[in-house]
């Protein structure tokens, strides 16, 4: 049973009883959580730590996910498309009802009671039409910089009608919404599975398994596999860098959810491109590789990349950085709040960039250690899901005010 008290060895007990404070002002308040996958991205990892922190601290925090058939996830998955900058998505009428039948089925058999009902992401943004008393936020957790205004206009529609609109970057925020808007960054969690301490026989067991050498450089990008991630574009730096430190090998690891139908065509892309590669391993939760192996990969890592043209905020960026790794990143979505150049890792703008940067570390491991180790400190204070659970706990006081 995960506790407040066990994060004060890593934030200190100051922040810890601060947040214990903080929810004595709400204890027993009713909170609802509702996304589209409980497994397979960033917002499922983060409920899925968040929530039993919540209880431990005598918040009824519960977390829900939606019902869907495949072509519900795949007009959700073109609308996050379009949200993230694709202006060729267009979404036909059919598909609109269909996304709002499979929402209005969903509100017949979700529990959406709560003094606080907090829906992630686009798939279950309509339920605030159903919405059966309390406070709602809506929390965006994708890049809407520069959203398709086809699919963005009706969905802001929506928006309006919540309480307030959480979003990870202010640049994110429409100029013509008129709700309460916050600012909140994502957060990792230092005692989950995936971002906990292990030994170094217990990573090499797992490189060992996968064939990965432990001897020899690592270079790793950790994602889903879409368009966005471009896994390609880090396989095309790896391959610069092969050309030069031949002994560095790439491991590429992405999962499937069943809100990402274009999973499998990117994955199939990632694999034709290793074929003719060698030392290029491409990795997924169907191989095995769940948290405590993305952890010993993460580890085991020399450089992190990522190569995103799109993110949100970037949480793999976060987990590497907490590992003491260095990342080359783009400056796409919050990496660039995570990946402070020349302190934490290299903001880079072409494949290019990304190869010279990641030789410069390879072939000197004392500044990546330098860097990792500025990383590790970043994340400490800014991206840790003590931070996470505080910004909730406020956000609940200021909309509900404090229980008496």
């Amino acid at each position: 049973m995960v506790r407040i008290e066990d994060y004060a060895s890593i934030v200190g007990e100051s922040e810890v009883e601060g947040i214990k404070q903080l929810a004595e002002l709400v204890k027993g308040e009713k909170v609802a959580h509702v996304n589209a996958t409980p497994y397979g991205g960033g917002v499922a990892e983060m409920l899925n730590r968040i929530i039993p922190l919540a209880r431990s601290l005598d918040i009824d925090a519960n977390w829900q996910t939606l019902k869907g058939d495949a072509e519900f996830f795949t007009i959700t998955k073109k609308m996050h498309n379009a949200l993230q900058g694709n202006q060729g998505v267009a979404i036909g009428e059919a598909e609109w009802k269909h996304y709002f039948d499979t929402v209005r089925f969903n509100s017949s058999v979700l529990n959406l009671e709560g003094d606080v009902v907090v829906i992630h992401d686009p798939q279950p943004l309509p339920l605030i039409d159903y919405r059966r008393g309390g406070k709602w936020a809506w929390r965006c957790h994708i890049d809407t910089s520069s959203p398709n205004a086809s699919v963005w206009d009706p969905l802001m529609e929506l928006i309006r009608r919540y309480n307030i609109a959480i979003f990870s970057l202010e640049r994110y925020i429409p100029k013509s919404l008129d709700t309460q808007v916050l600012i909140d960054y994502p957060t990792i969690d230092p005692l989950a599975t995936k971002n906990a301490k292990i030994g170094i026989s217990e990573i090499e067991k797992v490189l060992n398994r996968y064939g990965v050498d432990p001897a020899r450089p690592i270079i790793g990008q950790v994602g889903r596999f879409d368009p966005w991630k471009d896994p390609l574009g880090a396989m095309e730096v790896y391959r610069m860098v092969k050309g030069r430190i031949g002994t560095a090998q790439l491991v590429l690891i992405g999962s499937f959810a069943k809100d990402d139908p274009e999973g499998k065509e990117w994955y199939d892309k990632a694999m034709a491109f290793a074929a003719k590669e060698k030392d290029i391993f491409v990795l997924t939760n169907l191989d095995g590789v769940g948290d405590f192996e993305v952890n010993a990969f993460q580890r085991a890592f020399s450089v992190a990349l990522q190569m995103s043209k799109r993110e949100g905020f970037g949480l793999t960026v976060t987990e590497a950085l907490w590992k003491g790794v260095p990342v080359i990143g783009t400056r796409a979505g919050g990496i660039p709040l995570q990946v402070i150049d020349g302190t934490t890792g290299y903001l880079i703008g072409n494949y290019q960039e990304g190869a010279e940067k990641a030789v410069l570390l390879l072939k000197r491991p004392w500044l990546a250690r330098e860097l990792g180790q500025n990383g590790m400190r970043h994340v400490r204070l800014n991206f840790l899901i003590t931070k996470g659970i505080m910004n909730y706990l406020r956000m609940h006081i200021e909309l509900v005010g404090k229980r008496n």
